[in-house]
């Protein structure tokens, strides 16, 4: 047994990594609600403005997933994590003092490298345990309760003073950074799984893994998943102006991930096969897709289907014969790259195609996943 498979070491990598994410996510959502006050500005329209403060976060994390996961098997995951983490709390102490539209934006994207750097590292990090599939699972249920917080909180605060929730997340960044430095100091960096100097053939080599037959359907179903889930929560806003209240409004979408933390925790403890996993969790996100054309209770349904989804891909990713901090780093580029692309060319479709056809187009996207080959997701 090594140093990071005993008990102790582990217990410490798992409260650093559930605390760290619930905080980093809180804090990234916290600023959704608040986005026409931070985006008042002369210089932009501020639905515009909205926009760019918006995209800027996922446009930092798309670029940097797949360098910084490469890098961090030469240097170790927990530099890497830590990284992310002090990224998120710079970022959220620029947006909190600053009413400058543009250093917004650039604290956003900050915010996006940070987690370009803790993602990769820590789906990476719970790789190379036994209960990785469980520990998926938590992390995902976390992650998803955190986006919740960070847009409940953000909303019940606002009334006390505008950026109150980004405050909130903010001040449990510090003992969360603080943690996290004590982690490093007992467990170490991590132990590197590939030569530094190999950093450059690995980013070269990732780019036959993107396009590699076998493994081309682990990473289309990630860009679709997230992706297509990704236009309702954009779109239904908008959709649902006339026959919902705001209030309303907010408790289906913060249901979204309620759903999804609930299935992550089942997902990751189900013996049942990955490819299997996956596929009820496309099905299932498709079906919630298509009822919330008629009703929002579908949103939940959808949540839980990719919380179901994403334990069942990112568990098989990590059985991939491939550095475990490139294969997350190409995971995460993908998801975040459907998050970024596909509800952007749906809002650009809107007016051809409507809401309710973009949202039945998705659906039926999701539904259409399913029958994908998924050989790659049972390799052990």
């Amino acid at each position: 047994m090594n140093r990071e498979e005993k008990p102790y070491a582990l217990l410490l990598d798992r409260i650093m990594l559930y605390s760290s994410v619930f905080v980093i996510m809180g804090l990234s959502d916290a600023a959704i609600p608040i986005l026409p006050e931070l985006s008042d500005s002369t210089l932009l329209a501020n639905g515009a403005a909205s926009s760019l403060i918006f995209s800027s976060f996922f446009i930092g994390a798309l670029i940097t997933m797949m360098p910084f996961g490469v890098v961090s098997d030469a240097y170790g995951h927990r530099f890497f994590i830590i990284l992310g983490i002090l990224l998120s709390l710079l970022s959220g102490m620029a947006i909190i003092i600053s009413n400058n539209v543009w250093l917004i934006v650039a604290a956003r994207f900050v915010e996006g490298i940070g987690c370009g750097a803790f993602f990769p590292a820590a789906f990476a990090m719970l790789s190379n345990f036994e209960k990785r599939g469980q520990y998926f699972g938590e992390l995902n249920s976390l992650l998803n309760f955190g986006l919740a917080a960070g847009m409940g909180m953000a909303g019940l605060l606002v009334a006390t003073g505008t950026k109150n929730g980004l405050l909130l997340f903010e001040g449990l960044m510090v003992p969360v950074f603080m943690i996290s430095i004590m982690v490093l100091v007992n467990n170490g960096p991590g132990n590197p799984v590939s030569r530094r100097q190999d950093i450059i053939l690995v980013l070269v080599r990732s780019k036959s893994l993107f396009i590699r037959t076998d493994y081309l359907p682990i990473w289309l179903l990630s860009f679709v998943l997230f992706g297509s889930s990704g236009v309702l929560i954009a779109l239904y806003p908008d959709f649902s102006i006339e026959f919902l209240e705001k209030g309303a409004l907010g408790m289906y979408l913060a249901s979204v991930y309620l759903g999804a933390m609930v299935t992550s925790l089942l997902g990751g403890r189900l013996q049942v096969r990955r490819d299997d996993l996956v596929r009820a969790g496309m099905g299932i996100t498709g079906v919630g897709a298509l009822i919330a054309v008629f009703h929002p209770l579908g949103l939940t349904l959808m949540g839980a289907g990719s919380g179901l989804g994403l334990v069942g891909l990112v568990t098989g990713v990590s059985h991939l014969d491939i550095e475990k901090g490139l294969a997350m780093g190409i995971f995460n580029t993908c998801t975040y790259a459907g998050l970024g692309i596909v509800p952007l060319v749906s809002g650009l479709m809107l007016s051809t195609m409507g809401y309710n056809g973009i949202f039945i187009l998705n659906a039926v996207l999701l539904i259409v996943m399913v029958f994908l080959p998924m050989d790659a997701l049972r390799k052990e």
